[in-house]
């Protein structure tokens, strides 16, 4: 018994009474984006960041678009048209299944229990706490308490966390391929060093303004960077990239499935042409001191793998 979505359909039922699932997605996408707003202007629900507070935060987003906003996919919640909508277990294309239903709330307790004792990730360095918000995010994953909307939750939720921890997250950097890989990895093959590193580099805001940047430059183009593994170089780690361009203190590089932005004064002197092949291992994360294009060639030469499907919706 699921009686999520509409007979014979993959559309969720909604209070707009839509059936076309590319339409419900438009309306979902401008009512959720208006409640985050009303979140990060601390206008939304407060709470212990315990499963009570993932839940409210779930109904602040979909309370426009879902009569089971705020209801976990495990309980049995009777709709407007009769039916009782409950999925207690939810199947992954190709990966391993999320937490069975009766696990749910034990789950989120436990994790919950964890936070508290850990004083709420409070007085930690940048990159410890960096990484235990990503080992928090890959736990909420694999539960996926909710039928729907379970990303945009849990990064309003750990966004709320570091916020109240003196630390600050950008998703917005984050790109829906990045975000897949790094959920696949932790999930389905017990890997948190994506997730963790992806969470590094969010809370760093010279990073940040790198991803921006480039992410300005792809917008302005066209180039649909959402598809892709955008990241920073990792300071110390040696990569081998094919040279996209440069412009002022930033490189765009590539590797065979990811793009990476990083430091000209990383570079080789003299500076890799385009499409030329090379090796380096990064001094320092990547600054942002002058404003500009961060490249001046094409990124998609050599287009990686697509993207999967939005797991972190």
């Amino acid at each position: 018994m699921a009686n999520y979505t509409y007979p014979g359909t993959d559309t969720l039922k909604n209070k707009f009474g839509e059936t076309d699932f590319d339409r419900v997605q438009r309306l979902e996408a401008r009512a959720v984006a208006a409640r985050l707003v009303e979140i990060e202007a601390g206008f939304g629900p407060t709470g212990q960041f315990d499963g009570h507070h993932l839940r409210a935060i779930h109904w602040h987003l979909f309370q426009d678009v879902y009569e089971w906003a705020g209801r976990m996919r495990n309980e049995h919640v009777k709709l407007s048209d009769g039916t009782v909508a409950t999925e207690p277990v939810m199947h992954k294309q190709g990966g391993l299944d999320f937490l069975a239903g009766h696990l749910i709330s034990r789950t989120l307790d436990n994790l919950s229990n964890k936070v508290r004792d850990a004083d709420y990730l409070r007085g930690l360095p940048r990159e410890e706490f960096a990484t235990r918000a990503a080992d928090i995010m890959s736990v909420l994953n694999a539960i996926h308490p909710f039928r729907d909307g379970n990303g945009r939750t849990q990064r309003a939720f750990v966004s709320a966390l570091a916020d109240q921890a003196g630390h600050s997250l950008d998703f917005t950097v984050v790109s829906r391929e990045r975000m897949i890989q790094a959920s696949i990895a932790a999930n389905d093959h017990d890997d948190p060093t994506v997730m963790r590193r992806l969470f590094d580099e969010i809370s760093d805001p010279s990073r940040v303004a790198a991803l921006h940047q480039a992410i300005g430059f792809f917008e302005k183009r066209g180039f649909a960077w959402n598809d892709r593994y955008l990241a920073t170089t990792e300071p110390g780690r040696q990569v081998e990239l094919m040279m996209v361009g440069t412009a002022g203190d930033h490189f765009m590089g590539r590797t065979s499935s990811q793009i990476l932005i990083g430091n000209t004064s990383d570079l080789p002197d003299p500076h890799p042409r385009s499409h030329e092949t090379f090796t380096i291992v990064p001094a320092a994360v990547a600054t942002h001191e002058k404003a500009g294009d961060p490249v001046r060639d094409d990124p998609d030469d050599h287009t990686p793998p697509r993207g999967r499907g939005d797991r972190g919706r």
